[in-house]
């Protein structure tokens, strides 16, 4: 007689229902909501500082002038360009690059929608950039940056203009 070895119906089963428990533990244990949150903030944190950093070193090298504005201009509602006339908006004097020296362009937020945007705002001496942070974990982040406002993670040079 010629036996067969493999396994039966039942013993795949079992062995398929003991790793999609697994699976859903796992994916309990994760959270991917909160993680791709966290992963947005970092975006975020990283964008504003980039951008930060490009301000400041445009106005030091005076490839920048600031320009004081009517009201706050959003990362939804300008261009990505780096010329002036993008959501960051400032002068070039003549003979300079502006901030093409620093950024290849404007960052936008990663979800860029509704209240998830870059708001950028200046005066002809000082400028401020917000954002609104996702995650739970970043809370203290927006209530101690020295700004004005605890529900806004917020750089610049000074955080009560917008």
């Amino acid at each position: 007689m010629n036996k067969q070895k493999g396994f039966t119906l039942v013993e795949l089963l079992v062995v398929i229902a003991i790793i999609a428990v697994l699976a859903g533990a796992v994916l309990i244990a994760i959270n991917p909501v909160a993680m791709m949150q966290k992963s947005r903030d970092a975006k975020r944190l990283s964008d504003l500082d980039q951008l930060r950093t490009a301000l400041h070193l445009g106005l030091v090298d005076g490839e920048v002038t600031l320009t004081a504005m009517a009201a706050p201009v959003t990362s939804s509602g300008g261009t990505q360009a780096i010329n002036g006339t993008g959501w960051v908006r400032y002068t070039i004097p003549t003979g300079k690059t502006g901030l093409s020296k620093y950024l290849p362009t404007l960052p936008v937020d990663p979800l860029n929608t509704g209240t998830n945007v870059y708001t950028y705002e200046s005066t002809l001496t000082d400028f401020e950039i917000d954002t609104l942070l996702e995650s739970t974990d970043n809370a203290t982040k927006m209530s101690t940056d020295g700004g004005n406002s605890a529900t806004t993670y917020e750089v610049g040079t000074n955080l009560t203009i917008i």
